[in-house]
């Protein structure tokens, strides 16, 4: 459900972006894109047909075909992706149902109800696969890293590792999917309409915690790590004792409420950097939903996830403290 979410977010940024000169982009119903084109391709819809050669590609939609070489990268989501050509690059891809029926010049990361490895094909280097259903009929020269309820190598890889998922039963898998996942989304959407309030009418406490992560983003995230850390100690000790319980009660409040904003800041500075490296001439609302629907769908993809996760609440927490310390020292020379 994030994953869709992210989706639907992305066509408004597509749809937002038309005018881009550093890009190609394309949106509507059906999409075909029958001429070559020598450039990174965006496209959105519910079908997008790739007939033709292109440079790289990020597609989303419902039924996602990619039936031309690829020159470079391609990134895709939809509830069918059907990849019948080769991709020079590294292909990254989430769906219900994936058919890899072309090569794949470097590395395989795929998350999907059924992943299917056609036979002959292959995968230039390694494969990183998460599904219900996994299916290799080809060839990894590098090692092939499944997790899956059911694995089916016919194939052949340089080095197997297989790690089964636990199985439910269907409908509690259901139930729990359905909450789960629409607790999800309304989280998801209910950050997305946050962050656009926020900026509009606080710009200059994103454009200052945007200062502080790009002047030193490793930094920013150790320090981060370092006191959400040390938060939760002293708050646990100060809460001991009976006098202190109302004031650890609302330093949790506090900083919980500031770690539910670190994503937003993330975001907005993410959108912001790349915005600058591909000089898209946008407004900083655009580039804060360039930027959360790229942090959200890192967010969404296995193995990695809880880790782009991490990140960002370390480097945003970071960042606001600094933010916040800036404050405080010009507060004093005042």
């Amino acid at each position: 459900m994030r994953l869709f979410a992210a989706i639907v977010i992305l066509v408004t940024v597509l749809l937002l972006s038309s005018g881009a000169l550093a890009l190609r982009t394309f949106s509507g119903d059906v999409v075909n894109i029958d001429t070559a084109i020598d450039d990174d391709v965006f496209a959105a819809g519910n079908m997008v047909n790739i007939n033709a050669p292109v440079g790289s590609a990020v597609v989303a939609g419902g039924n996602v075909n990619i039936n031309a070489p690829v020159k470079g990268d391609v990134f895709a989501a939809g509830g069918q992706v059907n990849l019948n050509s080769d991709v020079g690059g590294k292909l990254v891809t989430a769906g219900g149902n994936i058919n890899l029926g072309g090569g794949i010049g470097t590395n395989l990361v795929a998350a999907g109800g059924t992943v299917d490895i056609l036979p002959g094909k292959t995968v230039g280097r390694d494969a990183l696969i998460g599904g219900s259903r996994v299916i290799n009929s080809g060839h990894v020269n590098g090692t092939l890293m499944v997790s899956a309820t059911s694995f089916d190598n016919t194939g052949s890889a340089g080095k197997v590792d297989f790690r089964k998922t636990e199985t439910f039963r269907e409908d509690d898998k259901r139930e729990a999917a359905g909450a789960f996942g629409f607790f999800g989304l309304l989280m998801l959407v209910g950050y997305f309409i946050l962050g656009l309030i926020l900026l509009r009418f606080l710009p200059g406490i994103f454009s200052e915690v945007n200062e502080e992560i790009e002047r030193s983003p490793l930094v920013a995230t150790v320090v981060g790590f370092v006191m959400i850390i040390s938060s939760f100690i002293a708050i646990l000790i100060v809460g001991i004792t009976v006098v202190g319980l109302p004031i650890a009660l609302i330093a949790t409040l506090l900083l919980i409420a500031v770690l539910m904003l670190t994503g937003t800041f993330v975001a907005y500075a993410l959108g912001k950097w790349i915005g600058a490296r591909l000089k898209l001439k946008y407004s900083d609302l655009v580039l804060f939903v360039i930027g959360f629907v790229i942090l959200n769908i890192l967010f969404a993809i296995p193995f990695v996830g809880w880790l782009a996760s991490l990140i960002s609440v370390s480097l945003g927490f970071g960042a606001i403290l600094y933010a916040c310390r800036k404050h405080l020292d010009l507060a004093r020379t005042a």
